[in-house]
């Protein structure tokens, strides 16, 4: 829905130029052409900024999801965007998505985790689906990237000696989610590649708690509505308690603009600050022990 080059689509249409349309900036005319390809039997892909998915959430829900079709979402721009701005912010993707039934809401963290996502995503016929992924560089040093799973986390960063906290991060953030463990306790803290907030990795979530490991959620979204919340609401669900999950996501007021660097360090979500979290939330788990062996 226009932005070629910012999606990179201008490329494919080079490649591709029978099975690439640009409609403009008409995001719900986007969705609602893409929904009927899909009745008839294509598998189409849709790449819109996340931040303007909001003008086709009616036809995401009519003419998609209600129908019970398999049309693929690509958010780019989820998150924080820099220099853009707050109007370009990709901040409530995954709380719009999130109520439809039999969405499948995945995020990617390099390169070959978005090629696996929209592999896996070419399977999914059982509704719509969607992967986040933000304006930024991409990694260097990418993880080796298993298939996707759906609802399954995938370890990237193993503990040293017994796992006092889990960080569970949704996106590009586990990568600061990595850094901020190796510098406050590589012995205590393990890290998640979360991959999906619907549906999130229930049985691990369950099987943390019931460990008495603590959980952080970490993602480049707002607060409310988000990953975290869905991580929470899991484990209600379960009977789980829910007191040892505490999450850190984009704040409830806008950010202005600054370099993606510095939006990430206002809204408290960079490896400095998810790092400061992880150890407040050490030192509570060390307080607590403490007090139970008093």
């Amino acid at each position: 829905a226009a932005m070629p080059d910012g999606t990179g689509i201008d490329k494919v249409m080079k490649k591709f130029p029978d099975r690439t349309w640009d409609t403009g900036i008409c995001e719900s005319h986007a969705m609602d052409m893409l929904a009927g390809m899909s009745k008839s039997g294509c598998k189409p892909f849709f790449a819109v900024y996340s931040t303007f998915l909001q003008r086709a959430f009616d036809q995401a829900f009519q003419e998609v999801a209600l129908q019970g079709l398999p049309l693929r979402l690509c958010l780019d721009r989820a998150g924080l965007v820099g220099g853009d701005g707050a109007v370009h912010h990709g901040f409530c993707d995954i709380a719009l998505l999130r109520v439809l039934p039999n969405a499948a809401l995945l995020a990617a963290i390099d390169e070959p985790s978005l090629r696996e996502a929209m592999k896996w995503m070419t399977t999914y016929e059982e509704g719509l689906s969607a992967v986040r992924y933000p304006r930024d560089s991409v990694n260097e040093n990418p993880a080796s990237c298993q298939p996707f799973e759906l609802g399954k986390a995938v370890k990237l960063h193993e503990c040293k000696q017994s796992a006092k906290l889990a960080i569970l991060a949704y996106g590009t953030p586990v990568y600061d989610a990595v850094t901020a463990a190796t510098r406050v306790s590589p012995e205590h803290i393990q890290v998640y590649d979360a991959r999906f907030a619907k549906p999130v990795d229930g049985d691990l979530i369950e099987k943390l708690i019931k460990q008495g490991i603590s959980i952080l959620t970490v993602e480049d979204h707002s607060i409310i509505g988000g990953f975290g919340s869905a991580v929470v609401d899991e484990a209600s669900k379960r009977g789980c308690d829910t007191t040892q999950i505490e999450s850190i996501g984009l704040p409830d007021h806008w950010i202005g603009h600054g370099s993606r660097a510095e939006q990430l360090e206002e809204a408290g979500i960079d490896a400095k600050c998810i790092a400061s979290k992880a150890t407040e939330m050490l030192n509570a788990y060390q307080d607590a022990q403490a007090f139970v062996t008093q």
